[in-house]
């Protein structure tokens, strides 16, 4: 196994000056693999994103004229290290894929698991890892809904009503969000202070879309909601176990597509494990969000 690139790029860590370079790479693969556009990425929603990392350790990129291909790693789960690589349709076919894979496997400790994310659609990059020997493991959608008028009034289950986050509450919104995804598949636990630094640290971050579910003066629920990918976006929305199937998911979600409508949002998306115990696909169906876009899972254990 080589983790030479193949000869015409150079190779470096990604900076954060290659964000432009970043988003126009995705935005161009998207456009080239989806039937429908569901999103516009932004080099805001780059920078956003590169924020989980430490790009001189976990990054990759390839270089031509232009960014052709980059890589980045998430090592926070210990059972498995995540690769997410995207090559550009213009430099498709010339080893790049094998050379992304190449440099996360050599990245990994003997006996760890590698997982990499598939568009369903990127026929060339499925056939690729299953030939290395990975095998898919999980599907992950990415839902929208498009408002042609303000959507239904949410319906609140008696004893409980909802409030805008407020100064000092910061760390009940972080551990409503971890305690309601903590089953959540290959989903790594983060510390107050990482969470913070990653969420009150975004440039999309707005504390007046943000949630909070009560009764009486326990917080049971939250949504966390904003600009993001050219759109509304729902970045997380999760009930504690003890007031699930009491419709606070359904109320939330409706509360916020209202917030975000009203601020002239017109497609509103989120993204969801299709294999979500809580039957979360139903919940957002139930609202008129279909799945625009699917996303898939493999593995190899090294």
């Amino acid at each position: 196994m080589s983790s030479s690139p193949p000869d015409g790029f150079g190779t470096r860590s990604l900076r954060l000056e290659d964000a432009a370079g970043a988003a126009e790479l995705v935005n161009a693969f998207d456009a080239a693999h989806l039937d429908e556009a569901t999103d516009e990425l932004s080099p805001a929603d780059v920078l956003d994103w590169w924020r989980l990392y430490d790009l001189d350790r976990d990054s990759i990129g390839a270089f031509a004229e232009r960014l052709a291909a980059f890589g980045l790693v998430d090592e926070r789960d210990e059972e498995a290290l995540q690769l997410h690589a995207m090559v550009e349709p213009g430099y498709v076919q010339q080893g790049l894929g094998s050379f992304l894979l190449d440099w996360a496997e050599a990245k990994a400790a003997p006996g760890r698991k590698l997982r990499t994310v598939i568009g369903a659609t990127d026929d060339r990059a499925r056939l690729l890892v299953e030939a290395r020997g990975y095998r898919r493991v999980r599907q992950h959608y990415r839902m929208a809904v498009d408002l042609d008028e303000p959507p239904p009034s949410p319906d609140w289950p008696e004893g409980f009503a909802v409030a805008v986050l407020r100064t000092g509450e910061e760390r009940r919104l972080y551990e409503v969000i971890e305690e309601a995804f903590a089953d959540e598949w290959g989903r790594p636990g983060r510390s107050f202070e990482e969470w913070q630094r990653g969420t009150f640290g975004s440039q999309s971050f707005d504390p007046m879309l943000c949630f909070l579910a009560r009764t009486g003066d326990e917080v049971v629920a939250a949504e966390m909601c904003r600009h993001r990918f050219g759109m509304g976006f729902v970045g997380a929305i999760g009930v504690l176990r003890p007031w699930r199937r009491l419709g606070l998911g359904r109320a939330l979600l409706l509360h916020g597509f209202g917030e975000l409508y009203r601020r002239g949002e017109r497609r509103i998306g989120l993204g969801v494990d299709a294999g979500n115990a809580t039957g979360a696909t139903k919940l957002y169906e139930s609202v008129g969000m279909r799945v625009a876009w699917q996303a898939d899972t493999y593995e190899k254990a090294l």
